[in-house]
C-alpha cells in the first residue's frame, strides 16, 4: 500500500509539471524581458480603413495608418504568442487580430491582409543584408483572396521568377535589376495569366517586398514595400 501511495504521488506531481510546462508554453503574451526585435507594420487591405497597431497590449502604430503605408521599423520586447490587433483608427475596435511569435534581433513586418470576415493579420521574417552587384532584392506575398490560392510568377520577357507560391505565403528572396521590373501572374493549375504589371523605381542596393492583393473593386493589384 505504501508503494501505491507513492507511485500516486509521483504521478501527481509529473502531472502537475507538465501542466505548468503547458500553461507556460501556451499562454498568450509570453514576453522576453531581456529580449528586443523589430517590427515594420503595413495595411495591406485595400477596404479596412486607416488602422492603429497593438502589439501585446502595447500601441506601436497610435493610427492614421492607411491602405498601402507600412511604418518604420519599430523597436518592441521579443516573445511567442504576442497578441498582434490592428484598430480602426480612432476607435479600440479590433478590425483583425493574431499571434506573432519572434526571436531577439530578428526583423520581421507584420501585414494587415484581407477584408471583412477574411481579414487576418500575417507576419514575414526579413532578411536586410543589402545585396550587391548592383542588383535589387525582393520577395512575392500572396494575399489575393480571388486570385487561386496557387499561383507562380514571370517576368514580362515570359521566364518563371517564381516557379509556386501559396496564398498567405512568400516566395523567398530573388535579385533582379533596378529599374522597372515587368511580371505576370499566372494560375499555377489554369496557366491564366491573371494579371501583368510593372513595378517602376527599384533601386540598387534596396530590398522590396511586393506583395499583390485583390482591390476595393476585387481586381488584382501589386504594392511594394521598402524595407531599407
Amino acid at each position: 500500500m505504501k508503494s501505491n501511495s507513492i507511485y500516486i504521488k509521483l504521478f501527481t506531481l509529473a502531472g502537475g509539471l507538465l501542466l505548468a510546462i503547458c500553461f507556460s508554453s501556451c499562454k498568450k503574451n509570453n514576453i522576453d524581458p531581456s529580449g528586443q526585435f523589430n517590427l515594420k507594420v503595413v495595411n495591406a487591405s485595400p477596404t479596412a480603413g486607416p488602422q492603429s497597431f497593438t502589439l501585446a497590449g502595447t500601441v506601436l502604430v497610435s493610427g492614421g495608418l492607411n491602405y498601402t503605408d507600412a511604418s518604420p521599423y519599430i523597436t518592441s520586447p521579443s516573445g511567442t504568442r504576442l497578441v498582434g490587433e490592428f484598430k480602426n483608427d480612432g476607435t479600440n475596435n479590433v478590425y483583425a487580430s493574431g499571434e506573432i511569435w519572434t526571436a531577439n534581433t530578428i526583423n520581421q513586418t507584420v501585414y494587415l491582409a484581407g477584408s471583412g470576415s477574411k481579414a487576418r493579420v500575417k507576419v514575414f521574417t526579413d532578411d536586410l543584408g543589402a545585396p550587391n552587384n548592383g542588383k535589387v532584392k525582393i520577395k512575392f506575398i500572396h494575399f489575393s483572396d480571388n486570385a487561386p490560392s496557387d499561383i507562380k510568377i514571370r517576368n514580362g520577357a515570359g521566364d518563371e521568377i517564381v516557379d509556386h507560391i501559396s496564398r498567405n505565403t512568400d516566395s523567398g528572396y530573388k535579385y533582379v535589376d533596378p529599374g522597372t521590373l515587368s511580371v505576370q501572374i499566372i494560375g499555377f493549375t489554369s496557366k491564366d495569366n491573371l494579371g501583368s504589371f510593372d513595378i517602376t523605381d527599384l533601386q540598387a542596393g534596396k530590398i522590396y517586398t511586393l506583395y499583390f492583393t485583390d482591390s476595393a473593386n476585387g481586381s488584382l493589384v501589386m504594392n511594394k514595400v521598402l524595407h531599407n
